[in-house]
């Protein structure tokens, strides 16, 4: 092959690439290569640029999204669950009871205090499954990215305590590394800002990656690029079983309010969150280290085929956990196993239909024409009866005349055959079945 050759093979296969294809793809196919890891990492222009709508929630709001974004398909069952009439204007202890039956995570069901929210995760899906993992692969990169962004808003002169929220600096004592800590005013309730990146951290600093901006406030009127909108009320039994530990990189968890919470689900130990894989359900993780760490009880989540949360009632509404559910095949079993049910059913019936109507044939052969009646005591067949003439007459004095006559020829031709013993005999057999099987 010549160089010419050669390239336009090359040239070939990169045309035949799929266009928009992620550049870690093909890293990770590669073998022994040691930057896949690296290059199938979120970059920080990317961490910054996904967290920038959510840095300066209050830290439960957002460690209860970071976590429930792990969980994508959950977080869209959620959002229609509680967008029905029904569900809608649920609060309180009324949510908390409704709740219960759901088999989500606590931080989705928290999550469904604030509407708004889990509706924008929901519209928003790619952006929700990126920020799920980014949290799973890059844990201390997201803590540290939220931190920056807080830093650069204060530098902006654009965080700071409000009626809405509390914002203090906090320092760890070994490192003296110093973090700012985002809460609620008040305790029972919790406003979620609706801000402007561009103008709440001054210049953005990566023109490439510009900010996701998530505004649920048409026509909004902007202070310093903040709106503050109706504050949500907090019920207590879905709140308060987590925080941030930002000395060591983690979401520490309250176990029992957790597991309090967490009644359709097994029960927790670990005080630090951990990802549970077997409610991911079909969603795949992105990089090859995320699948290693959790993708191995890949045999158990093909067996909780049922989504967490699904709504069974709801399998007429089409959306994306409905068209995974297709694709699993239950409804599809479902259905092949209604029509087995009916062709086996109607097979049984024409079988028994057979029976039936051989067996009356039968009794029309035995009898003079007609069906023999059933006998009424089913021991009688054990003990019978002395017979009456009537019923040793079962068949007409023509049939029986017949019958004489086609032994006498039989015979007659088996005695001029004298070679043919057996054959004759079995004749003879023949023509005896023949002439009981014939009137």
């Amino acid at each position: 092959m010549n160089i010419h050759s050669l390239l336009g093979l090359l040239f070939a296969l990169l045309v035949a690439l799929p266009v928009g294809a992620p550049q870690f793809a093909l890293a990770q196919d590669a073998p022994g290569n040691k930057e896949s890891t690296q290059e199938a990492s979120f970059k920080t222009e990317e961490l910054d640029q996904m967290l920038a709508p959510i840095a300066l929630y209050p830290d439960e709001l957002l460690a209860n999204i970071l976590m429930a974004s792990t969980y994508p398909l959950d977080v869209v069952q959620a959002a229609r669950w509680r967008k029905e009439p029904a569900n809608s204007k649920l609060k309180d202890d009324a949510l908390t009871k409704a709740l219960e039956e759901k088999n989500w995570d606590p931080s989705i069901k928290a999550l469904t205090m604030f509407p708004d929210v889990l509706q924008m995760m929901s519209d928003k899906l790619e952006w929700t499954q990126k920020l799920g993992d980014a949290f799973l692969a890059q844990e201390d990169d997201v803590f540290a990215r939220v931190q920056f962004l807080r830093q650069k808003a204060e530098e902006a002169g654009n965080l700071k305590t409000t009626e809405q929220q509390k914002v203090t600096k906090r320092a760890d004592p070994e490192t003296r590394v110093e973090y700012i800590v985002i809460e609620p005013a008040e305790s029972n309730v919790i406003y979620v800002p609706v801000y402007q990146p561009t103008v709440v951290y001054g210049s953005w600093w990566y023109p490439s990656y510009p900010p996701y901006y998530w505004n649920w406030y048409p026509g909004a009127t902007f202070v310093r690029g903040f709106f503050w909108g109706t504050g949500f009320a907090i019920a207590n039994n879905l709140w308060g079983w987590n925080s941030f530990d930002w000395n060591r990189n983690r979401i520490d968890i309250d176990v029992n309010r957790y597991n309090n919470i967490n009644v359709n689900r097994p029960k927790i130990t670990d005080n630090s969150w951990q990802h549970n894989a077997q409610h991911r359900g079909p969603v795949p993780y992105r990089d090859k280290a995320t699948r290693e760490k959790f993708g191995k009880d890949s045999k158990g989540r093909e067996k909780n085929k049922d989504f967490s949360g699904f709504d069974k009632s709801k399998v007429g509404d089409r959306t994306d956990v409905d068209r995974v559910k297709d694709k699993l095949g239950d409804r599809d079993v479902s259905k092949a196993k209604d029509k087995a049910g009916d062709r086996d059913l109607s097979k049984a019936k024409d079988k028994a239909s057979d029976r039936d109507a051989s067996k009356a044939k039968s009794n029309d052969k035995v009898g003079s024409g007609k069906a023999k009646p059933a006998t009424k005591d089913v021991k009688s067949t054990n003990k019978s009866p002395k017979a009456s003439p009537k019923a040793m007459d079962v068949k007409p004095k023509a049939q029986v005349k017949k019958q004489v006559d086609r032994g006498n020829v039989s015979r007659k031709s088996a005695a001029s055959h004298p070679k043919a013993n057996r054959g004759g005999g079995g004749g003879g057999r023949g023509g005896g079945r023949g002439g009981g099987g014939r009137r």
